[in-house]
């Protein structure tokens, strides 16, 4: 009987996944340290052209610095949860043999 087409039910793929999720981690919080700087850097661009803006004062330095920490958890939280949910739908997808 061949073996090519059953699914893998071993626990070593269970583990995988989950090696996958916890790797997720870093990952976004990468990605999303790097959003919020970018997401910094426009803010700081469009307040100088368009508004001709001063250099920016001591409240406002602080609660821009903050958005990249901000985006960091953010991606760290739903980077694994996108993954394992796109990853869930896929095997939801395949057709039962």
């Amino acid at each position: 009987m061949p073996t090519g087409n059953l699914t893998s039910t071993s626990p070593a793929t269970g583990k995988g996944r989950l090696a996958m999720i916890i790797a997720m981690v870093p990952i976004g919080i990468a990605l999303g340290f790097l959003g919020g700087l970018l997401i910094q850097t426009i803010i700081g661009v469009i307040a100088v052209t368009v508004f001709s803006a001063e250099p920016q004062a001591t409240y406002s330095t602080w609660f821009l610095g903050s958005l990249p920490v901000l985006a960091a958890l953010i991606g760290a939280v739903l980077a694994p949860v996108l993954y394992a949910h796109r990853r869930g739908r896929r095997q939801a997808d395949r057709p039962v043999q």
